[in-house]
């Protein structure tokens, strides 16, 4: 007996060993181009990054995945150091928006690490700083219970998608929940300078309004009372922080569609940087020839 469960277990080790050298294959197979990128350090700030290879053999590592969050993971509960001044649970090691090459070895070390957790708390401090942007209509002759049907459509989407999925929404209020989205996302364009690219619809639902009350003519001589039903829109439109969304992606394709969309709102962003440079600098060489121009005059005036 003895000697056959130990055979067993020396089988099932040697399964165990397989399957994490099959999953290594194919991470590094996967990953091919950012293999390399894999044992830098300083891109996460996390220490030793373990290699495809070093994860199949089994070591563990004591480093989580939290550290490419935080700069001390262990020390949760001390906020400030009173001599450093250094927030011990900070998030502002990765920025919100990373370059393409930042975004794929992170991605890489998301797959290479996925058996790490990151404490809740982490993510749920990193969501609090993320800037956000309120916007509403109010007193839509409409039904609030028929407003959170379109509602629905755009809530927990990007805006480009929500805008997408409006279009094609066979409902009366389509257009107007569209409508507040984009003025919405044209605030956050005006304040700092994000394009809908960057932008998630965080919240949006609808709420009862002031309704109207009326009467509803019966047979037989009787009268009732019926009400208008009105009501109020809310949206929320939150900055997108890529690196938690990399980090909340459970699949390899989920991974791939968020860099995907990290490409785009890149793009976006640099070619919006690109039009306010231009703008601004139209703007100054128009105040500047009005300034010539005002001399001028000053000088024609005083020859008089």
């Amino acid at each position: 007996m003895a000697s056959t469960s130990i055979i067993n277990i020396g089988q099932s080790l040697t399964v165990r060993m397989s399957r994490l050298a099959i999953r290594s294959s194919v991470i590094s197979s996967t990953f091919q181009p950012f293999a390399q990128s894999l044992t830098s350090a300083a891109v996460f700030k996390v220490g030793p990054i373990i290699s495809p290879s070093s994860f199949a053999v089994g070591n563990h590592v004591g480093y989580t995945l939290a550290r490419s969050f935080t700069s001390a993971a262990n020390t949760p509960l001390k906020r400030r150091d009173s001599k450093t001044n250094v927030d011990y649970g900070a998030t502002s090691s990765l920025g919100t928006l990373l370059s393409q090459e930042q975004a794929e070895k992170f991605a890489a070390f998301l797959h290479a690490n996925q058996h790490q957790k990151v404490k809740p708390f982490i993510v749920k401090r990193r969501m609090g700083q993320l800037r956000t942007y309120i916007g509403n209509e109010r007193n839509i002759r409409h039904s609030p219970w028929r407003m959170n049907l379109v509602c629905q459509f755009a809530a927990g989407l990007t805006v480009p998608e929500a805008l997408k999925q409006l279009m094609f929404c066979q409902k009366v209020k389509a257009p107007l929940v569209a409508k507040v989205i984009r003025r919405t996302s044209n605030l956050a364009d005006i304040r700092h300078g994000l394009q809908p690219s960057q932008l998630e619809v965080a919240e949006c639902f609808a709420t009862h309004g002031s309704h109207l009350k009326r009467i509803k003519i019966m047979g037989r001589g009787r009268s009732g009372k019926k009400h208008r039903r009105h009501s109020h829109i809310r949206l929320v439109l939150r900055e997108i922080d890529f690196p938690t969304k990399l980090l909340k992606a459970e699949t390899l394709n989920q991974k791939r569609l968020w860099l995907e969309r990290l490409s785009m709102a890149r793009a976006d962003y640099e070619k919006a940087r690109i039009e306010r440079a231009e703008i601004a600098e139209l703007e100054a060489q128009a105040a500047k020839v009005e300034e010539a121009k005002r001399k001028e005059e000053e000088e024609a005036e005083q020859k008089k």
